[in-house]
């Protein structure tokens, strides 16, 4: 047996390459017990505090220390066998890059983590001063951007020289600054969003033509739910520069309606009609605000009457029209007011 073991396999003996085998197969395992072990300790110490995030936390982190555990009985192993020079410095840059891959992946997590904690997204009940649209865009955000550290690590890793890279991609800058143009204005376009709110997520706004109901907002787009239930996807660029009408903004919905009365039946009857819908877009179910009426056009035979009243917001706007507008036709038939 001894002997068997010190006969050499591709410039190694075999119990090197028994050793190698056995630390890089049992890394997987020597991960998965290490977590364990780790789990149950922090899960006994978080039972203690009441907030949900440290388990949480502890959740996120055990995959990755199965891995890290994993590569590094990898590596470990393959430090054991007698490679060339060449081998070994490729071997322990891959084993060093595979480790920052499971680290910026642990990261992002945990960054997605906290930011779901603390920046609370937007409820679909009523709007709140608390409540905000950003949460998306900074979970994206922050991913990008540890992933382009790692790439940038990982390269320099792999023995890339990243400045003389960044150097040629240099050379090229205008035409690349020219072909992304577009992209960057969309980026900057959904910056000036988070920065001024015009709106949040859920609000219904009113741009470039378009009437809906935003329903996700991205680095490049967001997604416009129109009223006939269609989806239209807007460049953010388009926020930058084209007027927002903010309709969940406003406390109430303005309504103005012209109506006709006929002059024949007097002018008593013609300011009785004007208290009459005064009085209806005051007291009627859905209705908000101070309602106005005035006579506004007077002629040989008819009158012209302007009415304006609102709608509360949490209303439901048709019925409340329809109701109001019955109103009108049941109270001036009742007062005997003509419409011409």
């Amino acid at each position: 047996m001894h002997e068997f073991l010190q006969v050499s396999i591709g410039g190694n003996r075999v119990q090197q390459w028994l050793w190698a085998l056995g630390f890089m197969g049992g890394g997987f395992l020597a991960g998965k017990l290490c977590t364990l072990i780790f789990s149950v300790m922090v899960k006994h110490i978080c039972r203690k505090t009441s907030s949900p995030l440290d388990d949480r936390m502890v959740e996120i982190t055990k995959q990755p220390l199965t891995w890290l555990i994993t590569v590094g009985g990898i590596g470990y192993g393959l430090s054991l066998l007698d490679l060339h020079d060449p081998s070994r410095l490729w071997v322990n840059r891959v084993v060093a890059s595979l480790i920052m891959v499971v680290l910026a992946k642990g990261v992002a997590a945990l960054f997605d983590l906290l930011i779901s904690r603390y920046v609370p997204v937007k409820a679909s009940g009523p709007l709140s001063k608390k409540e905000t649209d950003m949460q998306p865009l900074l979970r994206k955000l922050s991913s990008t951007l540890i992933w382009i550290i790692a790439g940038v690590l990982i390269l320099r890793t792999l023995g890339y020289n990243v400045s003389a890279l960044m150097a040629g991609l240099g050379l090229g800058g205008a035409a690349l600054a020219l072909a992304s143009k577009d992209t960057l204005s969309n980026c900057f376009g959904s910056i000036t969003v988070f920065v001024d709110r015009p709106f949040a997520i859920n609000d219904r706004i009113k741009i470039a033509g378009y009437d809906g109901v935003i329903t996700d907002m991205g680095i490049r787009t967001s997604r416009l739910q129109t009223l006939e239930n269609r989806t239209v996807i807007i460049p953010n660029s388009i926020f930058a520069s084209t007027p927002i009408e903010n309709i969940s903004a406003a406390p109430n919905s303005k309504v103005i309606q012209t109506l006709a009365v006929q002059t024949s039946i007097g002018l008593e009857k013609i300011e009785e009609a004007l208290v009459l819908l005064r009085e209806i877009g005051s007291t009627l179910e859905g209705t908000d605000g101070v309602p106005s009426a005035g006579l506004t056009t007077v002629s040989g035979r008819t009158c012209l009457l302007t009415f304006t009243f609102h709608i509360a917001k949490d209303a439901d706007y048709m019925a409340t029209l329809n109701r109001v507008n019955l109103a009108v036709l049941r109270r001036f038939e009742e007062a005997r007011i003509l419409l011409g």
